[in-house]
């Protein structure tokens, strides 16, 4: 039988090259996104919701239609996220890191919450992390916080959801919307991690995310050999294997 994948953020880099790469795999892939992925609408095998991640309360009747009548997800990859405001912590506001971590953190528990509620047995679930959850680098503010509360929840759902495999994993540098975005960004010596990510930008050492897609999918096969609830970074797991950086 075909395998049956749910992915958040279907629209562009990573979600969308996800998507394409388990579609040319033979899956049935259910996904949602804020704009419509055109080039996914013309698969059968491919299944949208029009969904705004950040209007936490259409996140659940979304996905009740959108699955109805699927007995199993072999996987559901929760990828949607924000950058935020980038810069130091002490001048950012309340208010935006509420905006990021309602993206990052609190509509994947939604997310997980009516997946686990639709009666499909759901039997991996992903949620797309980054180093920066584990790294205390200058500027990345919100989007670092609210990375590390996502790795926490993600375990804490392993905990309570035995039957469920969880974790979360860091994809590793990838040529993504988010890093054109931090490319534009002027020159500043207090943030010299955003310096590094512009240097290595359009090198083999942040592949577009239509290369990365078929090592994600693999990392997302072997890390059901890890502990439920584990923090896995992409990064880590190809030195391991003896595979350089990712």
């Amino acid at each position: 039988m075909p395998a049956n994948i749910f992915i958040t953020g279907v629209s562009s880099g990573i979600g969308l090259a996800l998507a394409e790469a388990w579609l040319n795999k033979g899956a049935h892939v259910f996904g949602i996104s804020r704009r419509e992925p055109a080039q996914l609408l013309r698969q059968q095998a491919f299944r949208h919701a029009k969904v705004d991640l950040s209007d936490l309360g259409q996140i659940e009747a979304a996905l009740h239609t959108l699955l109805a009548g699927v007995r199993t997800l072999d996987v559901a990859v929760l990828n949607a996220g924000v950058l935020g405001k980038l810069g130091d912590l002490a001048d950012t506001s309340i208010q935006e890191l509420k905006r990021v971590m309602d993206v990052n953190v609190w509509a994947n528990k939604v997310a997980m919450d009516a997946l686990l509620r639709t009666g499909t047995r759901v039997r991996q679930i992903v949620t797309m992390s980054s180093g920066a959850a584990v790294h205390a680098e200058r500027g990345w503010n919100g989007y670092a916080l609210s990375k590390a509360a996502l790795n926490m929840l993600t375990a804490l759902y392993a905990a309570e959801q035995t039957d469920t495999h969880f974790c979360a994993l860091a994809p590793g540098i990838v040529d993504t919307a988010m890093q054109d975005e931090l490319a534009s960004l002027p020159p500043d010596p207090r943030f010299p991690s955003f310096q590094r990510l512009k240097e290595v930008k359009g090198t083999p050492f942040m592949p577009k995310p239509g290369e990365a897609a078929e090592r994600l999918i693999n990392a997302i096969e072997s890390a059901m050999s890890h502990s439920s609830g584990s923090f896995l970074d992409m990064r880590e797991l190809t030195k391991a294997k003896g595979g350089g950086r990712s």
